[in-house]
């Protein structure tokens, strides 16, 4: 009897009762939760490492972003005004100073607006220049400053003469010149695309007599800004050839030269 009572207690460990069912699934529970704990480590660590690596491809990217800023800018000392209008932008700079731009506390659209609006008397004011040069009618120039969300090329251009700014315009590769007084300073105002929500942006920058020769070398001179080229019969096939060399515009037709309409038709298509 006593030997098994002994066996009886030996077994307990190992009975199917409530003590060593709830001892299981104690040990069990624990098991499964450093599993767990394990697997989440592991987890962790991995996560840490592709961390690691992102934080590595970020910074190089970085790296090569600003290489490619520091080249930008090592090749053109040119400013963009980063606003909804920067011809407007690029206008008050030349005509009031890199210092009151930066002073400005709110460069936005109403106070870009409220200065347009104030222009509109400074246009009044000189009617003689806008009759001389034409850039565009008294009310065509009132009606932009006054309604529409960005100046244009021609109110741009308008409000330098009234100024007495010396400015080269590129667009594409065509420059139009105006030259209002005989002192060094140029700037050059360039139009490209943009690849943000607006159409277009601006830059400018002052120009030496060695960048205005490259300009006028390798560019297309356009002499009137409202009519950038004339009728065909203006036109002899050597001056089309040239004018196409200056835009880019290939010449050859397969193996058959282009004749003169069409490369005349393919300049206007240009503009």
């Amino acid at each position: 009897m006593n030997t098994n009572n002994e066996l009886i207690d030996e077994l307990q460990d190992f009975m199917f009762n409530e003590e060593n069912i709830k001892s299981y699934l104690s040990i069990r529970n624990e098991y499964n939760t450093n599993k767990q704990i394990e697997t989440n480590n592991k987890q962790i660590e991995t996560n840490n490492k592709q961390i690691e690596t992102n934080n590595k491809q970020i910074d190089n990217k970085q790296i090569d972003n600003n290489k490619i800023d520091n080249e930008e800018k090592k090749k053109s000392s040119m400013y963009f005004p980063n606003h909804q209008d920067p011809l407007f932008w690029c206008y008050y700079i030349m005509a009031n100073g890199d210092v009151k731009y930066e002073m400005l506390q709110n460069k936005n659209f109403l106070l870009a607006k409220q200065m347009k609006i104030e222009l509109v008397d400074k246009i009044r004011k000189n009617k003689d220049i806008v009759k001389m040069y034409k850039f565009d009618t008294l009310t065509g120039i009132e009606s932009n400053l006054a309604n529409d969300a960005t100046i244009n090329s021609k109110i741009f251009c308008t409000l330098c003469a009234i100024e007495n700014i010396n400015i080269i315009f590129i667009r594409k590769n065509t420059y139009f010149s105006l030259m209002m007084n005989d002192t060094d300073i140029v700037y050059i105002i360039k139009e490209v695309e943009a690849k943000s929500k607006y159409v277009f942006k601006y830059g400018y920058e002052i120009i030496n007599k060695e960048k205005v020769a490259i300009i006028v070398n390798d560019l297309y001179k356009i002499e009137n800004i409202n009519k950038p080229i004339k009728c065909e019969s203006a036109y002899k096939v050597q001056d089309l050839i040239n004018i196409s060399s200056k835009l880019g515009i290939e010449l050859n037709n397969e193996d058959k030269k282009k004749t003169k309409k069409e490369m005349y038709e393919l300049i206007i298509q240009y503009f």
